[in-house]
């Protein structure tokens, strides 16, 4: 009985507060699908500490903080991994077979490789990124080699096309 009363005012909690919540967090991400996963966050962590509330009245600033502070934590975590996806990108660079492929993947930034399609974007970072060879690329996309090479080949000229028009 006591179990059903505690997801009754957690559930009436979620519906009370989900929309402040969500703006708390949105204010920070700035992404309207972060800021749902923030939500989910900052509520199963409501969940998991609710029979420890003791102060019922200050519920909606608990609530906000928790949720500010779930928003920040995402955030940082982002833009390390922002900082440790360009430290690849810097050492890509630096690995480059001939001076051609260096000077194309010196120029890629994220926007550049964003903007790219979805299976170029792949088939590069699989390739240069986590250094699956031509032959088990070929096999995760059930393709040929030559295949995974043209596919490369026009992924890196768009790229190199793309650094072109950004200079």
């Amino acid at each position: 009985m006591k179990d059903r009363t505690v997801d009754e005012t957690f559930n009436t909690l979620y519906e009370t507060y989900y929309k402040q919540v969500y703006y708390s967090a949105f204010s920070v991400i700035r992404d309207h699908f972060l800021a749902q996963d923030v939500v989910q966050e900052t509520f199963v962590k409501v969940f998991r500490r609710f029979n420890t509330f003791k102060d019922k009245a200050k519920k909606d600033a608990w609530l906000k903080v928790i949720s500010r502070n779930t928003a920040i934590d995402l955030y940082r975590k982002r833009l390390r991994r922002q900082e440790i996806f360009n430290e690849h990108i810097e050492l890509l660079a630096g690995a480059a077979e001939d001076e051609m492929e260096r000077s194309i993947e010196m120029k890629i930034d994220r926007q550049l490789l964003c903007s790219l399609q979805p299976k170029h974007q792949n088939a590069l970072l699989l390739i240069y990124e986590y250094g699956m060879t031509y032959e088990q690329l070929a096999s995760y996309q059930n393709t040929s080699v030559s295949a995974v090479k043209s596919q490369l080949h026009r992924a890196k000229k768009k790229l190199q096309s793309m650094a072109r028009e950004t200079e």
